[in-house]
């Protein structure tokens, strides 16, 4: 057997026999690694590879190569909106550093950098998962062509970061909205959504025909989606995407009020489906409108600055208030996650345990706010000493 050598710049080296030519003559690869055990350990990886027939140096492929092919072949009965956001992960995160590299050569390691750089960026958990999910799903194509042995991504590891809390709206921000929906084109749309729960891509995608006004139910059964800049309509993701939303009284009038026979609820400009940017726009139009029902005032020239008397609001918040809505209500969580149509139950177990904490910390902050001023007012020093007994 050969002699590992240690080169000199550093790495070890070691000729692996891989048979004879007709002459007779030896075939000798050279395998190097960074230390004695890493040298050790591609020779056991490639004498493994051999013995099953996969021939490692013949393998050139390249992962642009792969991860083409498991986009072309792999997917067929993916939705467009999916599949053009796993081209987008690929494109914009996996690329620039795997493009080029032969799949046999990749390693944890490689992808490891990736993620990691995407924590320090500051992306969320769930989204570094999309990614290392995506990068092991290509490079298990490899595995089942036997084009290597085992798949180096999955034991990528993905960084726990707490995700950043979001806030339901307060109950004067719910007023504002609810006596002041009439006044603006999105307003029965924010009324929906606080309302009702539905999503954004929902509640654009909501026709006259899905809700029942004699059982007073809003039924979801497709989602707007944006493909390359166009908004196409979709079934929901997920089973639970599909679900029946009970409508309160609160919506029930505004339902009437806007009942139109048929069509979509909320439409752009023109009357046709509200596009990604139609609908930015007029949440930008909103808020400003809201602002003004608060008590503030646009700007306008030099003279007259614009005054910001409530906080941002996203479209994201109104869901989530129907959630609080939901826990306030002493609404089961097996029946709030039908009604915010998640798959998974951990999901909704996740905002009620939120939620609870949230409401806790009050009562606490409530507690020692109470106790606080008993202390400034003097009641404390009114209470009558206790006086010891002895026996």
């Amino acid at each position: 057997m050969a002699k590992m050598k240690k080169e000199k710049n550093g790495l070890y080296r070691k000729n692996l026999v891989l048979g004879k030519r007709p002459d007779g003559t030896y075939i000798r690869k050279p395998v190097y690694g960074k230390t004695q055990r890493e040298l050790e350990q591609k020779i056991k990886e490639i004498t493994q590879q051999l013995n099953h027939g996969i021939h490692v140096w013949e393998n050139s492929m390249t992962f642009r190569e792969l991860a083409n092919i498991w986009y072309e072949n792999y997917n067929t009965e993916a939705g467009e909106t999916w599949k053009y956001g796993q081209a987008l992960i690929i494109k914009k995160l996996l690329m620039p550093s795997l493009a080029e590299m032969r799949i046999c050569d990749l390693r944890q390691l490689h992808l490891q950098t990736i993620i990691t750089t995407m924590s320090k960026k500051g992306y969320a958990t769930s989204y570094m998962k999309k990614v290392k999910q995506l990068a092991d799903r290509i490079m298990e194509v490899a595995v089942g062509s036997d084009l290597i042995m085992r798949n180096p991504f999955s034991q990528v590891k993905v960084p726990r970061k707490d995700p950043t809390p979001r806030r339901a709206l307060t109950e004067e921000e719910i007023a504002l909205i609810t006596q002041n929906w009439r006044g603006h084109q999105l307003g029965a749309m924010a009324m929906i959504m606080i309302y009702a729960g539905l999503r954004k891509g929902e509640a654009i995608a909501l026709q006259w025909e899905n809700i029942d006004f004699e059982h007073r139910f809003i039924k979801v059964r497709q989602s707007a989606g944006n493909v390359k800049k166009v908004t196409t309509i979709k079934e929901p993701i997920t089973m639970a995407g599909v679900r029946d939303v009970p409508i309160p009284n609160v919506l029930l009038t505004v339902l009437m009020e806007i009942r139109k026979s048929s069509g979509f609820v909320f439409t752009n400009n023109e009357g046709g489906i509200m596009s990604d940017t139609s609908f930015k726009r007029q949440w930008h139009s909103f808020q400003s409108y809201l602002n003004i029902c608060a008590g503030g005032q646009n700007g306008a020239g030099r003279y007259i600055h614009r005054v910001v008397v409530i906080d941002n609001i996203t479209a994201h918040m109104l869901r989530h208030t129907y959630a609080t809505i939901l826990f306030d209500a002493n609404v089961d969580v097996k029946s709030a996650q039908k009604f915010l149509g998640h798959a998974d139950i951990e999901v909704t177990l996740a905002v009620y345990t939120h939620l609870t904490k949230y409401k806790e910390d009050k009562a606490i902050e409530a507690l020692n706010g109470h106790l606080d001023e008993m202390i400034e007012n003097g009641q404390c020093s009114k209470v009558t000493p206790i006086r010891k007994i002895e026996v």
